[in-house]
C-alpha cells in the first residue's frame, strides 16, 4: 500500500507525497529526540521508562522502517545484472544514438564510438522482448557510424 502511493505506476517517486512521508518522519524523530531530553524531568521510574520507550520507538521508529523499506524495495544488488524498465532501456538507447551522431564530428570520433558500440551491445544483451530488437538495430547503427567515421578518416588520411 505504501508502494503504491508514494510510486507511480511506472515505479517513479511521486515526489510531493515522498516528501511529506520522510518530513512526517524526520519530525516525529526530531520530536522523540526533544521529549528525550525531557526525561529527567520526571520523577517516577516506570513512567519515566514509559516515556523513554514512547519517545525512541513510536516516535523514531517509522523514520527506520521508512528507510529500511527502501532499501529493501532497491531492486539492484551488487554482482547482479541491472534490471531496467522499458522506458529506463528507451532512454539509454536514445541517449547512446544521439552520443554516436554528436560524436561523429569530433576528432576523438573512433574511440568514442567504439566505446558506444561496447555500451549499446551491453544493452542489447541486457533487454529482452521486443525492445530487444530495438537494442541491436541502435547497436548496429552505432558500429555504422563508427564505420563510416574509419572509412572518412582512412580516406582523409589520418
Amino acid at each position: 500500500m505504501l508502494g503504491r502511493f508514494l510510486f507511480g505506476p511506472s515505479g517513479r517517486v511521486r515526489t510531493r507525497r515522498m516528501a511529506g512521508v520522510v518530513g512526517a518522519c524526520v519530525a516525529l524523530a526530531l520530536g522523540g529526540s526533544f521529549l528525550l531530553a525531557l526525561t529527567p524531568a520526571i520523577t517516577d521510574p516506570k513512567l519515566q521508562s514509559a516515556w523513554v520507550l514512547f519517545a525512541v520507538f513510536l516516535l523514531k521508529f517509522p523514520l527506520v522502517i521508512l528507510l529500511w523499506w527502501l532499501i529493501w524495495r532497491n531492486k539492484e544488488w551488487p554482482m547482479k545484472p541491472p534490471r531496467w524498465s522499458d522506458d529506463e532501456a528507451r532512454e539509454i538507447m536514445t541517449y547512446l544514438v544521439h552520443e554516436a551522431d554528436r560524436s561523429r564530428r569530433l576528432p576523438d570520433a573512433p574511440a568514442r564510438l567504439a566505446y558506444l558500440s561496447r555500451e549499446a551491445w551491453h544493452v542489447a544483451d541486457r533487454i529482452e522482448g521486443e525492445l530487444k530488437v530495438d537494442g541491436v538495430d541502435v547497436a548496429l547503427h552505432i558500429d555504422q557510424v563508427a564505420a563510416s567515421v574509419g572509412a572518412r578518416n582512412l580516406h582523409d588520411g589520418r
